[in-house]
């Protein structure tokens, strides 16, 4: 006899999950979307006992189907705005570690404000279904939009998760987690009662649909914490059920079920009812990404991190050029009289997050799927630069020249809260004119001279040459045309301040020819030599923090010169076989491992000079070409992977930049990058949105799990070791898969890639391959434990990442390519921010969306610790008020004040606050 069980009435909410594309391009998902909404219009038309539908947490949805019926758009409003179509909070339902934080803060952003222009208010849930894994900040993301749930699935065990827990995040904000269980997930009700009868074409028995019911309820009590549960009614690309009034009738009148009440129900329903009821929940701390112990769809499919690795590093970089780039530079401009672009950036953002949907960014979609990113990413990318190369020229083109001696401007700028004092390695452009451009310095050739804006002599070493390069020239109502230039990359010791630019100037300098008849000179130009090298070597190097030499078979000893910890062995790659596809690496059950440890490497010096040097590490790493046609084992026949890696020190810089290039010519195998850091510790860190979290290096056992460990693990740009005097920090861009090896090197382990031709509901194909030649940034930094915190590593990653980014433009002729202007008085140096304290990171410079004469400054605390901050702009703040995520005053929050001119605000460890500032005149 079945268990009486304690629950008494269940919610029934019914949805679908929908993924915009997947095993199926978008346009052909688009057409089902649209014929299931058709038909839920017109079941709620034709019966009101068809209460509700929740729209999967998106808002996106609504615009692919309107585009399609927009006859139908009062209609499908009116439902909405009645609260019986539940839409957003999301944009899209994005994965948690692939992308920024600032990226799901603003999906969310765009799903609420997608939501208000529909007549409603967004769904109040932290609604991530099918989300693989979750990070540490997310219940301070939810709580920042006023949302004191999350609706869960993966990253937890599996059978011993309760229905209900509470979920602390890193800064402490707790949020009431409902988590499904682990086999029907987010379509229990689906399952439990629908699906039985799909090949009855869903002509459902009333005694067996009982009996199914008995079931549903006899599992779910087991994990119920109090005496209502949720039913989700729904599941991937499922359409209604027309019935479901009819059979939620049938349960409530079966005696059998001895009076339990089957509701349809909103989410908002049940969460309302369930948050009178819960108490002493089960409490989860931080990420939660468990490998799932049991569960038929419990993975947390960690190795989507590293799947077609060209989509996660369009990505950064998409991010990188909004984030640091293109808004902030359009809040500088603004204060500077320019007009803010606010609806070409959220069109950048628009086509950045129709990527982050999970089985998107993931890479675990079928090809065509992937190909339409790519356009998404471009359209992203192009505006962003558009946005950003019109700011720049914007002050470029309005410094004032009075002061500046030379034919050239070269203005540097940098995006970020810390000033850049070190060695500066920019771009600059210059007319390719009749003295051939820049020459040999001889009689009859050509030097620059590089001065700063006081008019100080600089040193400066020409790093690249690149002649006869054509520049587009277009100026406003008149016909694009086109000039000659040379292409230099120079490096030279300067400071460009935080938030802010400074301007050089460059004069080419012409070494005069003696006249016919002569043989000496009257006058004589000297030009400025800058001699000197860091080789110490012809393997070695040595620029005063770090000494490289590079071995012969390729891997590097790095030795940090003021503490003398030596790293050796570094850069050591290692191929194993995959026969998996986009969502898990699958070892074949005979997998030969190679190692380029007997690889004969090619070394050179690319660049020398006493500012920066260049060596290039050229092998041939020779692995198998591909899997036996049975996925048994590894093929015989071989390939040579043609590897070569440019490794770059500036002078007195503790960071050893690196760049592989790697022509991919084999199938079915994954590369890794390995760094034995040979520190003594058991813990590693690792940055994830908002965090930088602390993990142990021992991986748990795993062997009874569904899911087995295999130590791969997320990560977005920071790996930092350290024991109790030295450290290793790595940084990267666009690589996100990583493991720490349980050895006594304390290996880490960075994916570059993996190549796979299996794909989901199809029969595979060369996408997910990567034959291509591919390219990798990441870069080596050991430091003292004593002398560097954490937030310091922070800071220089991203210095790493976003870079600095310069213009040239010829003093005295300006070509305006728009309508906006001002007076030619901008000053040769300026910074517009300043943060007095290296933990408080800026993560966002906007104009404000609820104030137009506002601007926010979204900050957060990257240390352990509570922290106290002052950020100034370059102009006196008249007004400092504290924000949630949404753009609504918090009035609770007084850790804010305005002093002459500044605020000073308190932020407790890990916390994100966002602060709308107005200015005086």
């Amino acid at each position: 006899m079945t268990k009486r069980s304690s629950v008494k009435t269940v919610y029934v909410v019914s949805h679908t999950h929908w993924d915009r594309e997947w095993y199926q391009d978008y346009q052909g998902f688009r057409t089902r979307l649209v014929y299931m909404i058709d038909e839920l219009l017109d079941t709620m038309e034709a019966n009101p006992d068809y209460r509700y539908f929740l729209m999967d947490g998106q808002t996106i949805v609504i615009d692919d189907y309107l585009e399609i019926r927009p006859e139908r758009r009062e209609q499908l409003t009116r439902y909405i705005r009645e609260s019986r179509i539940g839409v957003g909070p999301w944009y899209v339902m994005p994965d948690e570690f692939l992308v920024s934080g600032e990226s799901l803060i603003r999906n969310l952003q765009t799903g609420f404000r997608e939501s208000r222009k529909l007549g409603t208010e967004p769904v109040k849930s932290g609604y991530v279904t099918d989300i693989f894994g979750h990070n540490s900040q997310f219940p301070q993301l939810l709580r920042g939009f006023g949302i004191d749930n999350a609706v869960l699935f993966r990253g937890f065990r599996g059978d011993s998760d309760p229905a209900e827990m509470e979920w602390e995040g890193a800064d402490g904000s707790r949020v009431l987690g409902l988590k499904l269980d682990e086999d029907r997930a987010y379509g229990d009700f689906y399952f439990f009662l629908r699906w039985p009868f799909v090949d009855r074409d869903f002509r459902y028995e009333e005694p067996e649909l009982i009996e199914r019911a008995k079931s549903m309820l006899a599992y779910k009590n087991k994990r119920a914490t109090t005496d209502i549960m949720m039913g989700m009614d729904g599941v991937d690309h499922i359409e209604i059920e027309p019935r479901l009034p009819w059979m939620l009738q049938t349960l409530n009148e079966a005696e059998s079920l001895e009076g339990v009440k089957f509701m349809h129900a909103t989410l908002e329903q049940y969460l309302e009812a369930l948050r009178g009821k819960v108490s002493n929940l089960k409490l989860y701390r931080g990420e939660q990404r468990t490998n799932g112990y049991n569960g038929i769809n419990n993975w947390v499919l960690v190795n989507v991190l590293s799947s077609r690795i060209h989509l996660k590093q369009r990505n950064q970089q998409c991010e990188l050029l909004l984030e640091k780039w293109a808004e902030p530079w359009a809040v500088f401009a603004m204060l500077e009289g320019r007009a803010y672009p606010r609806v070409f950036l959220e069109k950048a953002w628009q086509f950045l997050l129709q990527n982050h949907p999970h089985d998107s960014i993931c890479g675990c979609s079928i090809d065509q799927v992937h190909q339409d990113m790519i356009y998404r990413f471009d359209q992203s990318r192009l505006i962003a630069q558009q946005m950003n190369h019109e700011q720049l020229h914007y002050f470029a083109n309005h410094i004032d020249p009075s002061g500046l001696v030379g034919s050239d401007i070269l203005v540097v700028y940098n995006p970020l809260q810390d000033a850049d004092d070190g060695i500066i390695i920019v771009e600059a452009e210059l007319l390719h004119d009749s003295n051939g451009g820049l020459k040999s310095i001889v009689l009859g050739g050509s030097f620059l001279q590089l001065r700063d804006a006081s008019g100080q002599l600089l040193d400066c070493q020409v790093v690249e040459i690149a002649r006869n390069k054509v520049r587009r020239v277009r100026k406003y109502r008149d016909i694009p045309s086109g000039e000659t230039v040379d292409r230099l990359k120079l490096a030279f010791k300067g400071n460009i301040p935080s938030c802010g630019y400074a301007a050089f100037t460059i004069e080419k300098v012409v070494i005069p020819v003696p006249a016919f008849g002569e043989y000496g000179m009257t006058s004589l130009v000297q030009p400025r030599r800058l001699l000197g090298t860091m080789k110490v070597n012809e393997t070695t190097w040595n620029n005063g923090r770090i000494e490289m030499r590079v071995n012969e078979n390729g891997t590097i000893r790095v030795t940090d010169v003021h503490s003398g910890k030596v790293h050796d062995g570094l850069l050591l790659f290692e191929d194993a076989a995959d026969i998996g596809e986009g969502w898990n690496y699958v070892a074949p059950a005979n997998n030969a491992i190679f190692h380029s440890a007997g690889c004969r490497a090619v070394i050179s010096t690319v660049t020398d000079g006493p500012l920066v040097s260049i060596a290039c590490v050229e092998i041939t790493f020779t692995v198998p070409a591909g899997i036996t046609h049975d996925d048994t084992s590894r093929r015989e026949d071989k390939v040579g992977l043609a590897i070569r890696t440019y490794l770059e020190l500036r002078k007195d810089d503790p960071v050893l930049r690196c760049k592989t290039i790697v022509n991919n010519t084999a199938r079915n195998h994954r590369l890794k990058l390995l760094f034995p850091s040979g520190l003594l510790t058991d813990h590693y860190y690792a940055s994830t949105p908002f965090d930088l979290v602390k993990r142990s290096i021992k991986q748990i056992d795993a062997a009874a799990h569904l899911e087995t460990a295999r130590g791969d693990a997320p990560y977005n740009g920071l790996i930092v070791l350290r024991d109790d005097t030295a450290g290793l920090a790595l940084y990267s861009k666009g690589l996100y898969e990583m493991a720490m090896k349980e050895d006594e090197a304390r290996t880490a382990a960075l994916t570059l890639y993996r190549s796979t031709d299996k794909e989901v509901l199809s029969d595979g194909g060369d996408g997910g391959q990567l034959l291509r030649e591919m390219t990798f940034e990441y870069a080596i930094r050991p430091f003292e434990v004593h002398a560097v915190a954490l937030p310091a590593l922070w800071s220089e990653r991203e210095r790493f990442a976003a870079g600095l980014q310069s213009l040239t433009v010829r003093r005295d002729d300006i070509r305006y390519e728009s309508l906006q202007r001002r007076e030619r008085s901008l000053p040769a140096v300026r910074s517009y921010v300043q943060v007095d304290n290296g933990s408080v990171r800026i993560s966002a410079l906007q104009q404000a969306e609820r104030q137009e004469n506002g601007v926010n400054i979204r900050l957060f605390n990257a240390s352990e610790n509570a922290e106290t901050a002052v950020v100034r702009f370059d102009r006196p703040i008249e007004s400092a008020e504290a924000v949630s995520l949404d753009e609504q005053p918090l009035a609770d929050f007084t850790d804010l004040h305005v002093k002459n001119g500044a605020v000073t605000i308190a932020l407790g460890a890990k916390r994100i606050q966002t602060i709308r500032l107005t200015f005086g005149s």
